[in-house]
């Protein structure tokens, strides 16, 4: 297994088997939170990977820089970007997104999806997939069948190489159907929400599916966990909700 590398989560399920994990968050509820401190805390210990569709590296680097200021860390995450393939179609000026311009992305007929799975094939250790929502918008191009074959064929990998894929989701962006088809391809899928109560707002993450862990969740009685973003330790759990 491996360890998320927050405390709590760990004493109670020992961390993650193997496989690929939906992080499906309502925007800013605490998914990319999660991934990010998992990748922090596992430092040398697993090879450190961030996949990102639409991003530039800069902009993941900074998302990295500014959620946690307060951790100390020198931490080698390699990250791959494919804003490149992602914006060529569109109106958004190449300069912008790349420094190898347009001629260079062009000489390469690769689509998204294919150049993702051709990444996949030399990544290994954690991987954070940013987002399946941006791939989501690509497959209106190529067909949903298309990303659905893919995310198979990533969880297949995973288990075959011992990889952990979190693969970060926005909620109610897709329509219900769509998004049920995604998480019936994943091996566990993580629910962030945000509840508003009175005059206070609180995140909340529970297990929506988790292969080799719902097991243990039932027998502690563990319905959700109440979650907060600490700058200098990242995602942690603040309290624990049991069904009586």
């Amino acid at each position: 297994m491996i360890p998320t590398g927050i405390d709590a989560l760990d004493k109670q399920l020992g961390g993650f088997h193997e496989g690929l994990v939906i992080l499906c968050e309502e925007s800013g509820a605490g998914a990319k939170e999660f991934a990010l401190t998992m990748l922090l805390k596992n430092a040398g210990k697993f090879d450190l990977n961030y996949l990102a569709i639409a991003k530039t590296a800069e902009e993941v680097q900074r998302e990295i820089d500014l959620s946690f200021p307060e951790m100390k860390r020198e931490v080698k995450i390699k990250i791959t970007t494919l804003a490149d393939y992602y914006f060529r179609d569109s109106i958004v000026p190449m300069k912008w997104i790349s420094e190898k311009g347009l001629l260079s992305t062009l000489r390469d007929e690769k689509n998204v999806l294919s150049k993702l799975a051709e990444i996949f094939d030399e990544v290994n250790g954690i991987i954070v997939l940013d987002s399946v929502t941006d791939l989501a918008r690509v497959a209106k191009r190529l067909g949903w069948d298309a990303l659905i074959d893919l995310l198979k064929g990533f969880k297949a990998v995973c288990i075959k190489r011992k990889v952990l894929l979190l693969a970060l989701l926005t909620s109610k962006v897709l329509e219900r159907s769509l998004e049920e088809e995604l998480f019936e391809t994943a091996d566990g899928v993580l629910i962030f929400e945000w509840l508003v109560e009175r005059d206070t707002i609180t995140r909340w993450m529970y297990f929506r599916k988790m292969l080799g862990i719902m097991p243990k969740l039932e027998k502690e009685r563990i319905a959700k966990f109440s979650v907060k973003i600490d700058p200098a330790q990242g995602f942690t759990i603040s309290r624990i909700m049991r069904v009586l």
